[in-house]
């Protein structure tokens, strides 16, 4: 996902020279509501806002299961788009235009029901990551884990992860780092709690707890034994 740094809300007066639209149309909704209006590009059925809009510099749409952000560049002139769906609002594209019309194709394709293929292949400036597709395609556990054992800043940690991964039951749960502590979901779209924790010690060691009992942490020294052991704990999150 692109960078938003730079994208801002506030005054529109600091970058009025940039964004003439929106001072014409008070406001960037109302600005990205006429210019698709003035190209025939239809954004649906969506009311629009009955009160003043406080953030001008700052569009925001949605539609079922699809929700849409524009924010503006302060240097130069680049509307800053991204762009969720599915559970969660987890899967996402992002990218910047200096083209308003194209700001209002983007969002109305997306509404529409684009997939994420489909709006970068229309508009290249468009990016997403392998794991917003995976939470397309509905598998963002499987991707995941293959990213995690590609990347080079785990190496350490790969014969750990191949253990894991190995273990259908394991392999079925969302891995993901934080803190240098590896954590195994039971639900990538976080509408489940409970977790699995693994610490890798230096001495080549293991702790494992779950996120019912942090207390509770057991010491392994053989991976076999580990994945055994989270097999079991995962049966009980």
């Amino acid at each position: 996902m692109n960078d938003m740094n730079g994208a801002i809300g506030g005054d529109p007066s600091s970058v009025s020279g940039h964004y003439p639209e929106l001072g014409r149309f008070e406001g960037l909704t109302a600005a990205i509501r006429a210019t698709a209006a003035e190209h025939g590009i239809s954004l649906g059925d969506e009311p629009r806002p009955t009160v003043v809009d406080w953030t001008p510099q700052v569009a925001a749409f949605e539609s079922p299961g699809r929700r849409m952000k524009v924010n503006v560049l302060l240097e130069e002139r680049g509307f800053v788009i991204w762009l969720g769906s599915g559970r969660g609002l987890l899967s996402s594209a992002s990218g910047t235009t200096a083209d308003i019309v194209e700001t209002a194709r983007v969002i109305a394709a997306w509404k529409k029901g684009a997939t994420l293929k489909e709006l970068s292949d229309s508009f290249p400036f468009m990016t997403y990551s392998r794991l917003s597709q995976g939470y397309e395609d509905g598998n963002p556990e499987a991707v995941m884990w293959h990213l995690l054992l590609e990347n080079q800043e785990f190496t350490q940690y790969r014969d750990l992860l191949a253990a894991l991964h190995a273990e259908p039951r394991l392999a079925e749960m969302f891995p993901f780092f934080s803190m240098w502590t590896l954590r195994l979901a039971r639900d990538a779209y976080r509408e489940q709690a409970g977790e699995l924790l693994i610490q890798q010690q230096a001495d080549g060691s293991y702790l494992l707890w779950s996120s019912k009992a942090e207390e509770d942490k057991r010491e392994f020294r053989r991976l076999d034994d580990l994945v055994a052991a989270a097999v079991a704990l995962r049966t009980v999150l």
